[in-house]
């Protein structure tokens, strides 16, 4: 009779060892990409960001006012910290229709000020809660408690400190 004692069994004790090992090397993977994201959105950096917003009646106009705290996606954005309103000037057709000249349109105003904010400021760039790009040129739809606005953002200042 010949006996096997040369094989070599697998058994639940070495599965349970192998499950723990690619356990452990998964687990390593998503701590590291968790840990770069919770790190990126708790910074706080802080910025001024310049902005522009056209095409506002005296009334829209109105309900924005320096101090008022804006919000984008429901999240605190920033605080305005200067507004200046400017008759919007449009481009319209001479009266013997010959060439196009400047006009004032004094029902329609050109908005400009600045915004305080807080985010992340990385090589990348400007951040605002992890994964919203601020840059030049950038257009956001903000909120503040008694309007919401469209703006452009025309500067960013990154404060020292």
């Amino acid at each position: 009779m010949t006996t096997n004692e040369n094989k070599t069994r697998f058994n639940m004790i070495d599965f349970i060892i192998i499950m723990v090992v690619i356990a452990c090397v998964i687990g390593t993977v998503f701590r590291s990409a968790i840990l770069d994201r919770l790190s990126f959105s708790s910074s706080a950096d802080s910025a001024r960001i310049s902005f522009c917003a056209e095409n506002l009646t005296e009334d829209e106009i109105a309900m924005l006012k320096a101090g008022d705290t804006l919000t984008l996606s429901e999240k605190e954005f920033g605080v305005v910290k200067s507004l200046t309103k400017n008759a919007q000037t449009v481009i319209v057709k001479s009266d013997d229709g010959s060439e196009f000249v400047e006009a004032v349109d004094n029902m329609h105003y050109t908005l400009t000020g600045e915004i305080e904010i807080s985010g992340d400021n990385t090589e990348k760039g400007f951040f605002f809660d992890s994964d919203i790009h601020i840059g030049v040129g950038k257009v956001l739809n903000l909120k503040s408690q008694n309007c919401d606005i469209s703006i452009v953002i025309t500067k960013i200042i990154e404060n020292e400190g």
